[in-house]
């Protein structure tokens, strides 16, 4: 049986993408295990069938991910000395990857999540004599608003220098493998951030007020403040927030009196849990601020999962979410615009036959194109004959 070794900076049994593919490893033939880092510190998740070896410290969440305050700007002799600590600290990552990998034995294909993995998933696959797949998650190039200048020229040179040795990429979408093409001069392979196939009908929601949720992180341009000021100027919508690495306890703590009656909180769910936890729901909530050119282009988990659990999707205007529009499974609205959001919102509280043809809508595409069974493919083609002997 062929083996698949899953590289991942932060604890695999929590990332939806590394998930996936090992799921989908497995329907393939392959036996998979997983090395991983423990960056976020989070606690392992179950994954039935998945050797686990996990190295390096365990990292800790950082407080502005806990209750969605906006992230600060650091004066630019601070941001690079920053970026220089990542530098060092990825280097010790790769060391103790590369040490923890050498203990798996063979691999016929190692398969690099982000590119914190990359260096360790390239020394491990030349020293293994494996194929190296590198799964770029975002677009580390435009990840930050402000990068520090000299650490992002470095890690710029090693992501063009790695990849172009990788016997695949695979990223995310089409806009970013675009960008991937232009930069790092590639051809990636698309894999959407799509969730595993629920054969289950969600039920329907109660009448009455529209219900949204958002079900996902907090980060850079996507803070509590907008998501709660939308909602302030969108009186006929009711709120549920679950918000993973933080807690109903840190969320409550910092939820504004005027919104306690309409802004719900509860805490996040486990990994197999997530669809199933959006029932009861008519619109799932995105509101990235465009800060980078990652965040432009980004479609993540959290989207594809909206649409398997059957909900419309409101979603700012930018370029990786326009055919959320055009195949009319959900609303745009400006992006960084409380007001707009806010429209969009009471718009769509206001037309319930709206509603429910865009929720027919997204469960019909999630079923019939945006699910991992539908992404195995793409994912046999990065690794190649290795999958076909599987």
């Amino acid at each position: 049986m062929p083996r698949l070794l899953l590289v991942t900076p932060a604890e695999l049994t929590r990332d939806p993408r590394a998930r996936r593919a090992a799921t989908a490893a497995k329907a393939l033939g392959f036996g998979v295990v997983g090395l991983t880092g423990r960056i976020s510190g989070e606690e392992p998740a179950p994954l039935d069938g998945v050797q686990i070896v996990r190295t390096g410290p365990k990292g800790r969440t950082n407080p502005q991910w806990k209750t969605g305050t906006s992230s600060r700007r650091d004066p630019a002799p601070l941001r690079e000395l920053r970026g220089l600590y990542r530098l060092a600290r990825l280097g010790l990552r790769t060391r103790g990857l590369r040490r923890a990998g050498r203990t798996i034995g063979r691999a016929d294909v190692v398969h690099a999540n982000d590119l914190e993995t990359l260096p360790a998933a390239y020394l491990l696959a030349k020293e293994l004599h494996s194929r190296l797949v590198y799964d770029a998650h975002e677009l580390y190039a435009e990840f930050d608003p402000d990068p520090p200048r000299i650490a992002g020229a470095l890690l710029d040179r090693i992501e063009r220098k790695l990849a172009r040795r990788a016997d695949a990429v695979v990223t995310v979408s089409e806009p970013i493998a675009e960008e991937l093409r232009r930069r790092l001069g590639v051809e990636p392979i698309v894999v959407l951030n799509a969730p595993e196939l629920d054969d289950r009908e969600p039920p329907e929601p109660a009448e009455g007020t529209l219900r949204a949720v958002y079900q996902g992180a907090f980060g850079t341009g996507r803070s509590l403040d907008d998501l709660l000021e939308a909602v302030r100027r969108a009186p006929s919508v009711r709120l549920t927030l679950r918000v993973s690495r933080s807690t109903r306890e840190a969320l409550e703590h910092v939820l504004p009196s005027d919104l306690r009656e309409r802004v719900s909180v509860e805490d996040p769910v486990p990994p197999s849990e997530v669809v199933a936890a959006l029932h009861g729901h008519h619109v799932g909530l995105l509101f990235d601020r465009p800060l980078t050119r990652n965040a432009e282009l980004s479609a993540p988990n959290k989207l594809f999962e909206y649409l398997m659990a059957g909900l419309a999707v409101v979603a700012p205007d930018l370029p990786g979410l326009r055919w959320l529009a055009e195949e009319e499974l959900g609303v745009l609205f400006e992006a960084g615009s409380a007001e707009s959001f806010g429209r969009a919102l009471e718009s769509l509280a206001a037309d319930p036959d709206r509603v429910a043809r865009l929720r027919a809508n997204a469960r019909r595409a999630a079923v019939e194109r945006y699910n991992a069974e539908a992404q195995r493919g793409a994912l046999a083609q990065a690794w190649g004959e290795t999958a076909d002997r599987a």
